[in-house]
């Protein structure tokens, strides 16, 4: 099961907050913000070995704009693009 940090304990309403997860062996799986408990901002996913394998924008837990996706060999495998949040859903 993967780990999770935050930089802060006591998170406050309206302010991103950095999380970093890590997979059992310390390495980076993903990083980016949560704000007001849901992932927004920038995100990146790695694999084991620490390759970049995906990254792209939340807004308030929903994926906008373009998200990206790399193979083992840092080449660029797929570009999904993503409308803006339907502000009823947040």
């Amino acid at each position: 099961m993967p780990s999770r940090t935050s930089s802060s304990s006591s998170p406050s309403v309206g302010v991103p907050v950095p999380r970093h997860d890590h997979f059992s062996n310390g390495s980076a799986r993903a990083s980016g913000f949560e704000l007001d408990g849901k992932l927004h901002g920038h995100w990146k996913w790695f694999r084991i070995d620490g390759s970049l394998m995906r990254s792209g924008e939340f807004d308030l837990g929903h994926q906008v704009g373009m998200w990206r996706t790399w193979d083992r060999t840092r080449r660029l495998v797929k570009e999904t693009s993503f409308g803006a949040a339907d502000p009823a859903t947040r």
